[in-house]
């Protein structure tokens, strides 16, 4: 499938620097559920666990070195009977983000990517907020405003309704979510939600109310993303982020570590662009230690995005206030690779969530840790 189309749009819309530029990028994901769907009560994989796919990101021809790589593995202390590294090697028991900055083998690692430069690379999905905007855009009054207010409007929405979880997952069951039949009596469900909400600020209060007369005229017309769907299927696969990590670095060669239902669906549509199929292949993880590393790499991230999704800002600036010398420069030497990252390209990390979450990211982005380092 030509893909040429959707390539001009990335770079119109969003303007992400060095999209024809040659990168060798190394993949793994976590977190993948396959298929995302509703169960009896709930969901059938957390909600909470964001789906990452990212890794390791080089210019064409810089590589590193086979020594340099070889001497990383041996101060990681990997056996070598070991086939290959995994993120629990490293990880060392360590359960949540601080205790995992406190790992000497992850603190390796990070001083590796710190020390010379490299990218990482990452693209996330919260599962819960993906699947329930389409209530938004739906609404062909939520563009009136332009991108922003329609994030706005999302943001708002979901910061409700991830409050009243319980309630919701269980009328989108009742509906069968998102393939919704009865689209008058899920709407006026909505509608009478919206009206016993008590709003914690005045912009929450205009989305809401803005939603609420949006979505009225909706009864007979129905919400079009959310019919002709599979009754309780959220999300079918997560190919379109693997298709978005090519598309918008499309003169790049992507290697993704192997994932057998996504490989079939690549097998079935290759990716086209500028008349010509993209560059990307999955491998077995034991043949690339730079994929083994994309592996360490998202482990690190999944750790970090769980971090950020647990606490309020309040608390975060609290946790981040005290950590130790040592977690505060891993945590700093992290923040560099992440931001030296985005400064070669700010599409070497995309999030699908809300606004808000993604001022937490930006919340740790900006953090003076006090250990100086190379900006």
């Amino acid at each position: 499938m030509d893909y040429t189309v959707i390539v001009q749009g990335i770079s119109d819309l969003h303007g992400v620097p060095n999209m024809d530029k040659e990168y060798v990028l190394f993949y793994d994901e976590t977190n993948n559920a396959r298929v995302f769907r509703l169960k009896d009560e709930s969901f059938n994989f957390d909600e909470k666990a964001y789906f990452i796919l990212g890794g390791l990101g080089f210019e064409k021809g810089k590589l590193p070195t086979q020594d340099s790589i070889e001497t990383l593995f041996m101060d990681l202390q990997v056996s070598k009977s070991s086939d290959e590294v995994k993120f629990k090697h490293i990880q060392q028991g360590a359960k949540d983000f601080i205790s995992l900055m406190s790992k000497s083998r992850v603190q390796k690692f990070i001083q590796w990517l710190y020390d010379n430069d490299y990218w990482i690379h990452y693209y996330y999905q919260d599962n819960f907020y993906f699947s329930v905007v389409d209530i938004i855009d739906s609404l062909d009054e939520s563009t009136f405003g332009g991108f922003e207010f329609s994030r706005a409007l999302k943001n708002t929405l979901y910061k409700y309704l991830n409050r009243d979880k319980d309630w919701f997952i269980q009328l989108m069951i009742y509906f069968d979510y998102p393939n919704i039949k009865d689209h008058e009596g899920f709407i006026n469900e909505v509608i009478n939600w919206i009206e016993s909400i008590q709003p914690t600020s005045e912009s929450d209060e205009f989305h809401l109310e803005y939603v609420k007369q949006s979505i009225k005229s909706y009864r007979k017309k129905n919400l079009l993303l959310l019919e002709n769907n599979i009754d309780k299927v959220l999300i079918q696969n997560f190919k379109s982020i693997y298709d978005n990590a090519i598309l918008t670095f499309y003169n790049s060669e992507h290697i993704f570590d192997e994932e057998l239902e996504i490989q079939k669906l690549f097998e079935q549509e290759s990716v086209e662009v500028f008349g010509k199929v993209a560059d990307y292949k999955f491998i077995n993880s034991r043949d690339s230690k730079l994929v083994q590393l994309s592996d360490l790499t998202v482990g690190i991230l999944r750790i970090w995005l769980s971090f950020l999704e647990k606490y309020s800002f309040v608390e975060l600036q609290e946790l981040l206030s005290n950590l130790n010398h040592i977690q505060k420069q891993t945590m700093g030497q992290l923040q560099v690779v992440m931001q030296n990252s985005m400064r070669e390209s700010f599409g070497f990390k995309h999030g699908t969530g809300s606004d808000t979450f993604e001022l937490k990211i930006n919340l740790f982005l900006e953090y003076d840790f006090g250990v100086g380092g190379k900006k």
